[in-house]
């Protein structure tokens, strides 16, 4: 293997690592731990706005950290290697939060901008994407 070869797999294992860096991120992926969500109610859960929450959405999906099986549901349940796969299974998750999510199944997914203008958080953390029943 060349030097340049070798190097592309560091920095691929480094942009791994950096994915993984920042709290929101690691947060997030222990929610999806649960189940799929969208967008919006990851916005709940979390004390930054939507756009914030779509790039760090964003990053995950580029490191290979999720999903889009049905369009607009993120799904946390991607193959890791092993040592990835540990990390995310060892983060902390709020009680809170897996009750939240575990009384309320996915039935709803966000809607477009057609639909309607974002409303207040519930949490008053910014705002948040209307739902529509699906």
């Amino acid at each position: 293997m060349n030097r340049n070869r070798v190097m592309r797999l560091y920095e691929n294992a480094g942009e791994v690592y950096r994915t993984l860096g920042h709290p929101t991120r690691l947060r997030i992926r222990a929610l999806l731990r649960l189940r799929e969500a969208c967008v919006c109610e990851l916005v709940t859960r979390l004390p930054i706005s939507q756009p914030a929450v779509s790039q760090h959405l964003r990053k995950l999906r580029q490191a290979g950290f999720l999903t889009e099986e049905v369009p607009d549901l993120l799904c946390g349940g991607v193959d890791l290697p092993p040592l990835l796969a540990e990390i995310v299974v060892a983060l902390p998750l709020d009680p809170e939060d897996e009750a939240w999510f575990r009384s309320s199944p996915v039935e709803r997914l966000c809607s477009g901008p057609a639909a309607g203008t974002a409303t207040a958080s519930p949490r008053g953390r910014g705002p948040q994407a209307k739902h529509v029943d699906a």
